[in-house]
């Protein structure tokens, strides 16, 4: 037989297990040259594997990585949560903005989302001693019934004049109004009454006269006044008088989260104010029901430049 045509690497009849490895020293069967220096293996059998050293370097390195994911996914989670709740509350600040600059007074559905507002006023007739402090808090069914007396109080002016069915001037302070509220927006499952894992938040309004014409000398009864100077003046004084009647700075405080406690409810450090301007007169009215009797509701104006 040719030597030339020999195939080294037939395969072999025999089981994987009785495979030899053979080289030019051991001639095989006289096949295999002497002088052809080659090595011939046989193939790896089917009960190959992975070495300990190997397991235990790629469980490391698992290990390792699974460490690192769990130890961001708190924060992950943090953050995920506050930029739900940074959501929520920027739309909760347009549409109570809103609600209030209307004086809106068909949102019934309210009642299902405000759980208590509480309010402290101040009122004394003009020019005598003394003066009646409320303080009240409302809940629904035990003091506000719809979403007009939600409206109403939480329209309560920092500083209001008027005149009382005797004739007399009446001097009214809002001290503090603020509510605790369940989140309008949100899911779904967060809508069922009273319920306690609702996110929730406590929203303080302040209804302020502004008057754009502060700093401005208004004071036209000085004396020895040219006649140019007094009309000025006179004139800004008008102006800031009827401003300060139609104009009114709506601010609008959110702090969340709520906590129920067995000691009371106890508000987050998270804090977003919402400012506007309101453009309008307040109407005042009163119901009985309410142990803060008095109600004020922004009725929206218009004002055009006369030609």
């Amino acid at each position: 037989m040719n030597p030339a045509k020999v195939h080294l690497n037939r395969p072999s009849a025999k089981p994987p297990h009785e495979r030899r490895t053979f080289t030019a020293r051991h001639s095989y069967r006289g096949l295999c040259p002497k002088s052809a220096g080659l090595e011939v293996r046989a193939m790896a059998g089917p009960n190959s594997a992975f070495t300990m050293v190997e397991i235990a370097i790629c469980i490391a390195i698992i290990a390792f990585a699974l460490v690192a994911i769990i130890g961001v996914l708190p924060t992950g989670l943090q953050v995920q949560k506050q930029n739900r709740e940074d959501t929520i509350i920027q739309q909760e600040g347009a549409f109570w903005i809103e609600t209030i600059r209307s004086g809106a007074q068909g949102l019934d559905y309210l009642t299902n989302l405000v759980d208590v507002i509480h309010t402290e006023t101040f009122s004394q007739v003009l020019g005598q001693p003394g003066g009646t402090l409320t303080t009240a808090d409302a809940t629904y069914g035990q003091g506000f019934r719809n979403g007009r007396d939600i409206v109403g109080l939480l329209s309560l002016p920092k500083l209001f004049l008027y005149t009382n069915e005797r004739g007399q001037p009446m001097l009214f302070k809002s001290r503090s109004t603020f509510a605790f509220v369940r989140a309008l927006a949100g899911s779904a499952i967060e809508k069922v009454p009273k319920n306690d894992f609702a996110f929730a938040y406590r929203i303080s309004t302040e209804l302020t006269p502004f008057s754009p014409l502060a700093g401005f000398n208004t004071n036209f009864n000085v004396p020895n006044l040219p006649p140019a100077e007094w009309v000025a003046r006179s004139n800004t004084f008008l102006r800031a008088t009827l401003l300060r009647q139609n104009a009114y700075e709506l601010k609008v405080t959110f702090a969340w989260p709520i906590y129920q406690s067995k000691t009371g409810v106890r508000v987050g450090n998270n804090r977003k104010t919402f400012r506007t301007l309101v453009s309008g007169t307040l109407w005042r009215t009163n119901v009985d029901y309410l142990q803060q009797h008095d109600l004020f509701f922004v009725q929206p104006s218009q004002f055009t430049v006369s030609q």
